[in-house]
């Protein structure tokens, strides 16, 4: 299993760091318990540094730290010396460190690649990324590269396509943000619990379950606002979060909002340019019990924000506005408007 896959098991909330930590013993195929390492040394003056792992006949197989198994015949050993090895100092360190301990896991994964324990290594960066899943040293480490709004293997046929992606994009005009950045109703935290809209009533309505996959930056937004905004539309529709288990409509939306670059002047910084994405699906689940992909809908959004602004001020609006904006291309589906749905406005950005 590749990387990329392996990590996107970690990174799935169904799975708990246990358990992401036993997949990941498993994927590397690493022996859980303890072992001996000894040095063979052969009558033409070279040297093996393993452990016997099967002997048959006149022949022993001896695996090294590496994984590689070498199979040589008995005659050439002229000696076997019993001696404290690297993958004996790992053995007796790894087993003092929790699958939790972040700090354990990442100080032993820099000392495997000193002593070049590779395989091991691996292991605990892995490990750290089933706790930070955005740790830039493990991703680093491991190959990957953070390419608008999420991470891929350097040089994997997902980054190629999306940097063809952010490579083709049309030239957009840069909007600027606002001096006076207004946060949404939702939002305020003086507010008091926020009302349903509308009342959920079961009677004649059709029920929607809304799937949500956002980040601001490299972190999720501590609260959405996504049905907030779809309740605004009205109509014969109840938005609820939940899962595709057995929902009959879904509407699932992914949203990245990220930093782009500096724009500056004669080497002078004038601005922080930043782009919010957002794509909502539409499915149905037909006769058969099937969820049917019926409609697409994407957004892209550039912002421009003075560099004396935090990016974390700015990347919260630019949030703001695409929830706002695919909120508003999902009001005009044909689907909605059947319903009673009214057209949402499109947010002013200027």
């Amino acid at each position: 299993m590749p990387i990329s896959s392996a990590v996107g098991l970690i990174r799935s909330p169904r799975l708990t760091r246990a358990l992401a930590a036993l997949i990941m013993l498993v994927l590397l195929g690493l022996p859980s318990d303890r072992c001996h390492a000894d040095i063979f040394h052969l009558i033409d003056g070279k040297t093996i540094e393993g452990t016997i792992i099967r002997e048959t006949g006149d022949l022993i197989s001896i695996r090294g730290h590496d994984g590689k198994i070498t199979t040589i015949d008995r005659s050439r050993i002229q000696r076997i010396e019993k001696k404290s090895t690297s993958l004996d100092e790992y053995l007796e360190r790894s087993a003092s460190i929790k699958v939790d301990d972040l700090k354990g896991n990442l100080d032993l994964a820099r000392w495997c690649l000193d002593v070049k324990l590779a395989a091991q290594a691996q292991k605990h960066l892995k490990l750290v990324l089933a706790i930070d899943p955005d740790h830039d040293e493990s991703r680093r480490i491991l190959g990957y590269v953070w390419l608008g709004g999420d991470w891929y293997i350097k040089g994997s046929p997902e980054a190629i396509e999306r940097l063809e992606e952010l490579s083709s994009d049309p030239e957009v005009p840069v909007r600027d943000i606002p001096e006076q950045l207004r946060l949404p109703d939702w939002d305020q935290q003086d507010l008091p619990e926020l009302p349903e809209l509308p009342p959920l009533d079961d009677a004649g309505v059709e029920k929607v379950v809304v799937i949500v996959d956002e980040k601001i930056g490299r972190k999720k937004p501590e609260r959405s606002g996504m049905i907030y905004h779809l309740r605004r539309m009205g109509g014969k529709l109840q938005f609820v979060p939940g899962k595709d288990d057995k929902a009959k409509i879904i509407v699932k939306v992914r949203t990245r909002c990220y930093f782009v670059k500096l724009q500056t002047f004669f080497s002078a910084p004038i601005a922080n340019i930043f782009q919010g994405e957002a794509r909502a699906q539409f499915y149905e689940r037909n006769s058969a019990g099937k969820l049917v992909l019926r409609k697409t809908t994407t957004v892209k959004i550039p912002f421009s924000s003075s560099v004396q602004r935090s990016k974390e001020v700015a990347l919260q609006y630019t949030y703001y506005i695409t929830l706002e904006t695919i909120a508003a291309r999902i009001s005009r589906w044909g689907w909605m408007k059947q319903r009673g749905s009214r057209s949402l406005p499109m947010p002013n950005t200027r």
